[in-house]
C-alpha cells in the first residue's frame, strides 16, 4: 500500500510539473524566473534526495575552482539561450561550449549560432530528452581531482523540483567519460564557490535546505566529497529570496574576493559592509588576509535597475561581466575598472542582456554558465612567499606539479621566472625534483629593500603549459628582501610594528602592508618634502599582517614621507610618486 501511494504521488508530481511546463513551453526558459513558481513550491517535497547518492571518492580530493583552467563551458537551450549571442560568440573563441538541448532543436540552434558569428567548431551538444531551465550553474556538478589525480564530478540534489535538470550531471559525466559521485545534500551551484585550496563559501541557505542535518554534518559531507577543510557558511548580505553567494560576492583567485557595495542609504548596507569586513579580516590560503575588491551597485533590491556585477563568469583568461547600460553606465564603467585592477592579465569585458536573456540582481550571466574543468590540466600547487624575508641562502620556492592527464613533466621544468624590482629583467631558474610530484628551487639572495617578483611555469611532454600565479608575469607574486639573516616570510624591522609600501614607486595608488604583534589604532600621515600634510587618516589594525589602500592620484610627482604613529611607536618611510 505504501508503494502504491508513493507511485501515486510521484505520478502526480510528474504530471503536475509537466502541466506547468506545457503551459509555457513556447517561452524562453519555459517562462520560468529564478524565483520558484507557486506550483513548484507545492512540489518541493518531492525532491529526489538520496536517489543518486554514492560513496564519496577516496581521499584526498581537491575541489577545482572556477578560475582554474577549463576545457569547456556548459549552457542550456530552452526556447532560446539565457545568454546574448555576444557572450556565446566570445565563449566560443575562448574554449569549447557544450549545449544541453533536445535533439529536435539542435539543427536550428546551429543555424542561429552560425548566423550570429559563433565559432561552431567549438560547439557540441549534450542531448537531453527534456530540459526544465537554463540555469546550468545551479544544477550541473562540481569538479574534483581525486586521489589518483584524475578529474571527476560530484553531484548533489538540486534545490528545485526540476527532475530533468537534476539528471544533467549524470549525462555530463557520461559524455565526458568520468566518474560521478552523488552527494546526499540539497544544494545549488549559485550558492557555492571554492578556491582550489580546500576552502569554500556558501550562505546559510545550505543550512536552511538541509534541516535534517546539523551544520557539522553538512561540513563533513562537503569535506568527504569535495575535500573542503574550511567551509565558510555566511549570512546572506543581499537579503533577497534567492540567498545565493554569487549574487553579491565572487572569488577571483585564492587570495582575492569581490564583494558588492551598496549606498549607505540602502537597508542592507550594514550587511554588505559586514560581509566585506569578514573577508578582509580572514586569512586566505596563502597566509595573509583576503584582498577584497568592492564594486558599487545601485542597491540590494531586485528591481529593473539592479546591477549584477558579482554574477560574472571567469573562463580561462577572460572575465564576462553582466552590465546594464543606460542609467547604469557610470556604475558599469567603475565595475569593469575594478575587475581589471583586481585581475591583471585577464581580458575583462562587459555584456548587456538582449532578447529573452534579461539580467537581474538575482540572476545573470554566472547563473547560466558552468565551467567544465580541464581533464588534461597541468596543476601547480604553491604557497607564495610574501612580506619581508631575511635570508643569506636565497629564497626557497616549493611546488607540487601534476598532470591530470597522467603526462610526464617536460625536462628542465618547472621553472621559477623572477625579476628584481620593477625595472628588472625577467630571468628563470629550473626547479629540481624533490620527491613525489614535488619540486624545489631557490631565488638568489638580493640586496636589502629589493622587491622580488616571481611566478612558476610548468610544461608537460605534450606541450601543455601552466602558471602559478595564473596570469604569470602580468600578476606575479612578490616579496621584499630584508638583509641576509636567515628568517621566515614575516615583517620584522621593529619588534612591535613594521610596514612597507607596494608598489614603490607608484603613480599614486599603493598598498601599505603593516605587520604587528598586537592590535591597535594608528594614524597615517603623508607629507611632501616641505612638511606640508597631504593625507591624514586613522587605521585600525589587528595582530599579524594588515593592508590599507592609499590613493594619492591628485598629488604631484615627487618624494613623500609616510608617518605611521601609534600610542607607543612612530615609523617613517619614503614613497616615490611618478606620473
Amino acid at each position: 500500500m505504501k508503494k502504491f501511494f508513493y507511485y501515486l504521488l510521484t505520478a502526480f508530481f510528474a504530471i503536475n510539473l509537466g502541466q506547468i511546463n506545457a503551459q509555457n513551453n513556447t517561452l524562453p526558459n519555459n517562462g520560468l524566473t529564478h524565483k520558484m513558481s507557486d506550483s513548484e513550491k507545492l512540489n518541493m517535497g518531492f525532491l529526489s534526495k538520496n536517489t543518486f547518492s554514492t560513496n564519496p571518492p577516496v581521499g584526498p580530493v581537491r575541489n577545482i575552482a572556477e578560475f582554474e583552467p577549463a576545457e569547456a563551458v556548459i549552457i542550456a537551450y530552452l526556447n532560446g539561450f539565457g545568454l546574448p549571442y555576444s557572450v556565446i560568440k566570445d565563449l566560443s573563441n575562448t574554449g569549447k561550449i557544450i549545449i544541453i538541448a533536445k535533439s529536435s532543436n539542435q539543427s536550428s540552434i546551429m543555424t542561429s549560432l552560425n548566423s550570429n558569428g559563433v565559432n561552431t567548431a567549438n560547439c557540441s551538444f549534450l542531448t537531453a530528452t527534456a530540459i526544465d531551465s537554463w540555469w546550468t550553474r545551479d544544477y550541473t556538478g562540481w569538479f574534483i581531482a581525486d586521489s589518483s589525480n584524475r578529474v571527476q564530478v560530484v553531484d548533489f540534489t538540486y534545490n528545485r523540483p526540476r527532475p530533468n535538470d537534476d539528471a544533467s550531471t549524470a549525462l555530463e559525466a557520461n559524455l565526458l567519460g568520468i566518474t560521478m559521485f552523488g552527494m546526499d545534500l540539497v544544494h545549488t551551484g549559485g550558492n557555492y564557490m571554492c578556491d582550489g585550496y580546500n576552502n569554500a563559501i556558501s550562505t546559510v541557505l545550505v543550512d536552511e535546505e538541509n534541516t535534517s542535518l546539523t551544520e557539522i554534518q553538512i561540513q563533513q559531507t562537503i569535506h568527504d566529497y569535495l575535500g573542503i577543510n574550511n567551509y565558510m557558511i555566511r549570512p546572506d548580505a543581499q537579503g533577497a529570496y534567492i540567498e545565493h553567494i554569487d549574487c553579491w560576492a565572487k572569488l577571483l583567485a585564492p587570495d582575492k574576493i569581490l564583494v558588492d557595495s551598496v549606498p549607505a542609504t540602502d537597508p542592507r548596507y550594514s550587511q554588505y559592509e559586514a560581509a566585506a569586513a569578514y573577508f578582509a579580516s580572514t586569512i586566505c590560503p596563502y597566509g595573509y588576509n583576503y584582498k577584497v575588491t568592492r564594486v558599487l551597485i545601485a542597491g540590494s533590491a531586485e528591481t529593473s535597475t539592479a546591477e549584477p556585477y558579482s554574477n560574472s563568469y571567469i573562463f580561462n583568461n577572460r572575465v564576462f561581466v553582466p552590465i546594464k547600460g543606460g542609467t547604469s553606465a557610470a556604475h558599469d564603467t567603475a565595475a569593469l575598472i575594478a575587475y581589471r585592477k583586481a585581475m591583471p592579465g585577464y581580458i575583462v569585458k562587459g555584456y548587456t542582456a538582449s532578447g529573452g536573456a534579461v539580467w537581474y540582481g538575482t540572476d545573470a550571466l554566472h547563473c547560466r554558465t558552468h565551467e567544465i574543468a580541464d581533464r588534461q590540466m597541468l596543476y601547480i600547487e604553491h604557497y607564495p612567499l610574501y612580506g619581508l624575508i631575511n635570508s643569506s641562502t636565497g629564497y626557497d620556492i616549493n611546488a607540487k606539479v601534476v598532470s591530470y592527464a597522467g603526462n610526464a613533466i617536460e625536462n628542465n621544468y618547472p621553472i621559477i621566472v623572477y625579476k628584481v624590482n620593477q625595472s628588472g629583467t625577467w630571468d628563470s631558474i629550473p626547479m629540481t625534483y624533490a620527491s613525489y610530484l614535488s619540486y624545489h628551487g631557490n631565488i638568489p639572495t638580493q640586496n636589502s629593500g629589493d622587491t622580488v617578483f616571481y611566478y612558476i611555469k610548468a610544461k608537460d611532454v605534450t606541450g601543455k603549459l601552466a602558471y602559478h600565479a595564473l596570469m604569470g608575469k602580468a600578476d606575479p607574486y612578490f616579496f621584499i628582501a630584508d638583509g641576509t639573516n636567515i628568517g621566515t616570510p614575516e615583517l620584522y624591522i621593529n619588534p612591535v610594528i613594521s610596514f612597507f609600501t607596494y608598489p614603490n614607486p607608484s603613480k599614486g595608488n599603493f598598498f601599505v602592508f603593516l605587520n604587528s604583534n598586537h592590535s591597535d589604532n594608528a594614524s597615517i600621515q603623508i607629507s611632501d618634502i616641505t612638511g606640508k600634510l597631504i593625507y591624514n587618516d586613522n587605521f585600525d589594525f589587528e595582530t599579524g599582517m594588515n593592508q590599507k589602500i592609499i590613493n594619492l592620484n591628485n598629488v604631484a610627482q615627487g618624494i613623500y614621507i609616510i608617518n605611521i604613529e601609534t600610542a607607543s611607536e612612530r615609523i617613517f618611510k619614503k614613497v616615490t610618486i611618478i606620473k
